[in-house]
């Protein structure tokens, strides 16, 4: 199964597609999430959305209890 997420590069604002099985990490750094993917290069990659607008733009809004 391949699952495509679309977010925007934080230095150059250009959307890109990343397939979520690649990500192996996810955290804020400043007004940055990075994205931290799997393998032995240590690949990372910044993007202007927070992780909340990244999962709530393709899986909905998030609905507490």
């Amino acid at each position: 199964m391949r699952f495509w997420i679309e977010c925007t590069r934080f230095a150059t604002g250009q959307a890109i597609h990343i397939n979520i099985a690649l990500v192996g990490s996810m955290w804020r750094d400043g007004e940055r999430t990075v994205l931290a993917l799997v393998g032995g290069d240590g690949q990372t990659i910044e993007l202007s959305e927070t992780p909340e607008q990244i999962l709530e733009r393709h899986f909905g809004a998030m609905r507490t209890a």
